[in-house]
């Protein structure tokens, strides 16, 4: 059985929990930014004969501990159970997508979402058609700067492992960093590909970019359908 609170109709959802929806609501995410801007997705859940919905906002299963732990701004799931069929969605707010710790992440945020989905949504189902879709929600998403941003962090990388017999101790300080740097232009490669491949390369998954639209300088936003 998939654990999830029950949400009544006029209630707020709150953060880390699963909830359940039988019914058709809107639901609004909301993430202010440090200008005081503010980006909100609106989610549409159409629930019809025989639906169930799940929603998740920041979704992070009750035997995960807090710290360390890798959550996701949006886990949103339609099941059927008469027609075995579910829709899932899989998404992070970023305001722009671009910055080696945002995209780093945003590729660990993925991985573990996907686990979490995995482990207490899709087990319960294992005969179900499904349809996925992962991705990122942003307002700016300049391809050029991924691009250089791979780029650098690929030269470092090689440059790094060349130099194999490191003597001086800023030499071996730099070497300490290899780890790090790599996880870059893994990242930037799969948003640039839109296929994310997970940490277990058992399964890979398109990647999908949506714009967040401005409103009134204030407030970029979007519909999604569930």
């Amino acid at each position: 059985m998939i654990k999830a609170v029950k949400l009544k109709p006029s209630q707020v959802p709150g953060k880390t929990q699963l909830y359940k929806i039988g019914h058709p609501r809107h639901i609004i995410v909301e993430e202010k930014q440090s200008d005081s801007t503010l980006d909100q997705v609106v989610m549409e859940y159409c629930t019809e004969a025989g639906d169930v919905g799940y929603f998740g906002k920041e979704y992070r299963p009750s035997d995960v501990e807090k710290t360390g732990s890798k959550v996701i701004d949006i886990t949103a799931v339609m099941l059927n159970h008469g027609s075995k069929y579910i829709r899932w969605h899989l998404y992070d707010i970023k305001d722009t997508l671009a910055g080696e710790n945002t995209i780093v992440k945003l590729y660990n945020q993925w991985n573990s979402s996907l686990h979490y989905l995995d482990q207490n949504i899709l087990t319960h189902a294992p005969e179900y058609s499904t349809t996925p879709d992962l991705g990122v929600i942003t307002r700016n998403y300049d391809e050029e700067r991924m691009i250089r941003l791979r780029d650098d962090f690929q030269k470092k990388c090689d440059e790094l492992t060349k130099d194999r017999h490191c003597k001086t101790l800023s030499q071996q300080k730099k070497r300490l960093n290899i780890a790090e740097y790599r996880g870059v232009p893994i990242a930037a490669q799969a948003i640039l590909d839109k296929q994310f491949r997970t940490e277990q390369r058992t399964d890979t998954y398109e990647i999908h970019i949506r714009q967040l639209l401005c409103e009134n300088g204030q407030v970029y936003k979007m519909r999604f359908p569930v």
